[in-house]
């Protein structure tokens, strides 16, 4: 676990899994990021999991355009202009969707523009965890997890056709997972997005937060998933102990994992 200004501490984990010929997920930290005119004390660390779209030619592109995208906003000095302020989430907020927004945007004109790439898309998930509260934006199936007092609670909604049949009573919740509808992704960066999943929540010492592609949660319960981060947090190589549990429970697609501890 790597740690960042005794504030919190992180590992990172992607594997191709077993059954696919190549990895479409994509990934990044981006730690210290200082943004807004403000001299408030306080920086914020962003965290993102994209997957490519499946069986898409080009979503490996996609994700990567869409990580891309962050570290170029994220980690430009023209962009960085002083602390995040405590007191700014709600700025920092509508600034991070509108920079998703405009990765959308960027994906949409290379699929329209590249016959290659014509159905590329991407899922989204960011974590950024400012000085006493997260910020996060979110669209298609990866997933946003926090385990607090050891409970773990998904934070992120599945832009999904099996979790809308839940919603509308076609689907029992037990019965949506492993579903075939369940990697039928409504929303994706790249092919439509009708509306962003953002949200902020708050922070405490001892929290831990996961952020996962769907080659995880496909292949390790909740239940397990609870289980393992409850046990071992920041215990040896918890990332690689998370993907390893994927890959022994058969490792049908790709998994990328990243593990937040705050402490």
């Amino acid at each position: 676990m790597k740690a960042i200004n005794g504030t919190m501490r992180y590992c990172t984990k992607t594997d191709r899994g077993l059954k696919r010929s190549r990895n479409e997920d994509s990934f990044i930290v981006i730690e210290n990021i200082q943004k807004q005119h403000h001299a408030d004390s306080g920086t914020g660390t962003l965290f993102a999991v994209a997957d490519g779209m499946s069986g898409h030619i080009g979503g490996g592109t996609a994700s990567r355009m869409a990580i891309e995208g962050l570290r170029k906003h994220y980690m430009n000095p023209v962009n960085n202009r002083g602390p995040i302020p405590a007191n700014g989430e709600k700025e920092n907020l509508r600034d991070l969707e509108k920079v998703v927004l405009s990765i959308h945007h960027e994906i949409s004109v290379m699929s329209e523009r590249v016959e290659k790439y014509k159905y590329m898309g991407t899922t989204l998930s960011v974590l950024l965890l400012c000085e006493r509260s997260a910020l996060i934006t979110h669209v298609g199936d990866s997933r946003i997890y926090r385990l607090r007092g050891g409970h773990l609670e998904q934070l992120t909604h599945d832009d999904t056709m099996a979790q809308l049949s839940v919603e509308m009573g076609y689907l029992q919740a037990d019965e949506a997972a492993g579903h075939p509808l369940s990697h039928a992704v409504m929303q994706a960066l790249g092919q439509g997005v009708d509306e962003l999943q953002s949200k902020k929540v708050q922070i405490k010492s001892g929290d831990v937060f996961l952020l996962c592609s769907d080659g995880l949660y496909d292949m390790v319960s909740d239940n397990d998933i609870q289980k393992f981060l409850h046990q071992s947090p920041t215990g040896g190589k918890p990332c690689d102990l998370l993907v390893e549990a994927a890959l022994a429970n058969g490792g049908s697609d790709n998994v990328t994992v990243i593990i937040v501890q705050i402490l």
